[in-house]
């Protein structure tokens, strides 16, 4: 607690400190009193109808640890019945920051907007990929994961092919696969691409990459290969299992 005086501060165990400065770092719970209630219930029955869903299909999505307003579904950004009200930069990422997030969105949006938006819908009941397991968020996402979803839908994610046309492929290639999920990166193709973050990515993301040291981008390197072995040992055994079955393999699907 806070002693009158407003400096000294006292812990648990009896001890007294003057503060210099106290931070209140309480957090925030999302609230939008300032719409109106017709949408908002809108939103909560959406979010309530795609908890129910995928609860009956067997999944196990029960409340959270805080509750909040609810988002709309698509991507947390909009509702097909509402496209023109956006909210951008609610989602919370398990690591990463949220604005180069917020920038994809708004890049998303007006995509959107433009009827450019190529989504692939769920079967009832399927929540995104990208969704965090645990249970303290509704709205927890995996940073790299909801980047990639969110660029794809806009043709923003870049191929190998579109790496290779890089004036410094292997630079480029070694950026995108260990570098963080940065905006620069979703803008080498697709309908924001620039000169400048070509640039950005084989220069200043490159540098960054070299500057955390040999140690550690080599266990990057371990960990990625580690995953490239897990899903190719997926693919393997996705097609074993159609050929008995007599079905297409969907190997990679996008959220």
């Amino acid at each position: 607690e806070v002693e009158d005086d407003g400096v000294t501060v006292i812990f648990g165990d009896g001890r007294k400190y003057a503060a210099d400065l106290i931070v209140l770092a309480t957090g925030y719970k999302q609230s939008f009193p300032f719409l109106d209630d017709k949408i908002r219930k809108e939103f909560r029955e959406e979010s309530v109808r795609a908890r129910d869903e995928h609860n009956s299909c067997g999944g196990d999505m029960g409340k959270y640890s805080i509750e909040e307003e609810h988002l709309p579904k698509e991507h947390f950004i909009i509702s097909k019945t509402r496209p023109h009200l956006g909210f951008i930069g609610f989602v919370r990422p398990n690591v990463g920051a949220i604005p180069p997030m917020s920038e994809l969105q708004v890049m998303w949006w007006l995509e959107k907007m433009r009827g450019n938006v190529k989504t692939l819908d769920l079967k009832p009941g399927t929540p995104p990929s990208y969704m965090v397991l645990g249970r303290k968020y509704p709205y927890g996402v995996d940073y790299g994961n909801y980047m990639h979803r969110v660029a794809e839908d806009i043709d923003a994610a870049p191929t190998l092919s579109t790496l290779a046309k890089s004036s410094r492929p292997l630079q480029a290639l070694y950026t995108y696969c260990i570098g963080q999920s940065m905006v620069s990166l979703f803008r080498l193709q697709g309908p924001y691409e620039s000169k400048i973050c070509w640039r950005v990515a084989t220069g200043e993301l490159w540098r960054v990459c070299m500057k955390r040291g040999f140690a550690e981008n080599c266990g990057l390197l371990y960990m990625t290969w580690l995953s490239f072995l897990m899903n190719a040992i997926a693919c393997t055994l996705e097609c074993l299992w159609c050929i008995l079955t007599l079905k297409k393999p969907k190997f990679f699907v996008r959220y």
